[in-house]
């Protein structure tokens, strides 16, 4: 589970912020609750975070994406020779040369774990991992360049930690580059990355299309991915598998499918006939395919205890389907393995659906200097029973457009 975020420097934000999944000592929905005692920590199984548009409610998505993309993919993937892909904030000069950082605690079958890089244009800075497997801090590993050592690592941390600082490049993680090796010890971390940590934004449609096509082979989850399809009432009456016998001769078209954001299934739809239609994905609508890529995650996340971050959630669902994976998520029956969701959204109804607790609800605005300032609902004395609907649309917390008193539009029509 996902205890907290930390980021500094990076596209809309420039000065720290951080995202909290720790509950505050409020006596509401305490059913849906993760209590963690060895830590004295409780844990929320999910967080909205609201704003005007342009505030950098995406932001905090990208970059929790960006992170998981520079544990998964720096060692193998990035040039060599190359820079760190990060997007440093623009709107100051002293900025751009400035570096990022990104930060991770997490809960991780049972153990605590901190970990966190800084890099800037061309390398990583500093890497370091916490780790609590008896309830007390252990410092496994840690670097930094403006040491005679760049590495230091804990006598409790065994494995080929020399051999693979060998391998490990400036401009690449050494949690990446020990994933690589096979490293026992670092494994849960980086899996966490790798599998757990599910990003849903338009960024990432085509993978989780992909990802969800793979997963509907099997008669369980392709069944669970229908069960969500038909609760949107978009008229589905099933899925249907594409074989395909002959990858060889079928590759062409493969590429096609991939590259027109295609999957190898098909959707039944009713038909006035009385018998069901099989449309091909490219043909479905854009939302259709959306929402396909995103119920693929709801299932995935569900099934394995991951964490899920959804860009814009209202605009991948609707509204009465929002509200119904907000509250499984929450429902300790409906989510034993204490999967999260982090979503961003416009909807406003989520915030008297009963269904968040306070502590749950997060604003994005942005200062004078353009930089997304992060704060939570808590900040304020929202009362219990208050309608927080009706107090965020009249500005009571921020975090809305400021519409000023100009002319209204006109049309140019004759």
């Amino acid at each position: 589970m996902l205890i907290r975020f930390r980021v500094e420097n990076f596209r809309s934000i420039k000065d720290e912020q951080e995202l909290s999944l720790v509950a505050s000592a409020l006596t509401e929905h305490e059913e849906s609750l993760v209590r963690v005692p060895q830590y004295d920590l409780d844990l929320l199984r999910a967080a909205g975070i609201y704003g005007p548009n342009a505030s950098g409610k995406s932001t905090v998505v990208e970059a929790l994406g960006f992170m998981q993309l520079a544990v998964r993919d720096s060692q193998i993937r990035w040039e060599p020779q190359g820079e760190v892909p990060r997007t440093p904030f623009a709107l100051h000069p002293a900025c751009v040369d400035l570096p990022s950082l990104f930060a991770v605690d997490l809960l991780l079958d049972g153990v605590r774990y901190e970990y966190g890089f800084v890099a800037d244009t061309w390398r990583i800075l500093e890497e370091w991992l916490f780790a609590w497997p008896r309830g007390r801090r252990q410092e496994w590993f840690t670097r930094d360049v403006t040491r005679e050592e760049e590495f230091v690592f804990s006598r409790l941390l065994t494995g080929e930690n020399r051999a693979i600082t060998a391998l490990t490049r400036p401009n690449s993680l050494f949690l990446s580059a020990a994933a690589q090796n096979n490293h026992e010890m670092l494994s849960p971390v980086h899996r966490w990355f790798a599998d757990q940590l599910l990003v849903a934004s338009d960024r990432m449609r085509r993978v989780l299309t992909s990802r969800v096509s793979r997963g509907c082979r099997d008669a369980a989850y392709r069944e669970r991915v229908y069960e969500l399809l038909r609760n949107a009432d978009l008229g589905i009456s099933g899925l249907e598998l594409v074989e395909d016998d002959a990858p060889e001769a079928v590759f062409e078209e493969r590429v096609v499918r991939f590259l027109r954001s295609d999957a190898d299934v098909r959707l039944l739809h009713r038909a006035t006939s009385g018998a069901d239609v099989a449309l091909p994905f490219f043909e479905e609508s854009a939302g259709t395919r959306t929402l396909f890529a995103l119920a693929g995650a709801v299932v995935e996340a569900l099934a394995n205890g991951g964490t899920l971050v959804v860009d814009e959630l209202d605009r991948s669902l609707h509204p009465h389907l929002s509200t119904h994976v907000v509250r499984t998520f929450g429902d300790p029956a409906a989510n034993p393995r204490n999967a999260q969701l982090i979503f961003n959204t416009h909807d406003t109804n989520l915030l008297d659906a009963g269904i968040l607790r306070r502590d749950q609800v997060w604003f994005t605005d942005k200062g004078d200097d353009g930089a997304t300032h992060l704060f939570p609902l808590t900040d304020f004395r929202a009362r219990k029973y208050e309608n927080l609907e009706r107090g965020y649309l009249q500005g009571r917390y921020g975090a809305v457009p400021s519409v000023g008193m100009a002319t209204p539009l006109r049309s140019t029509a004759g």
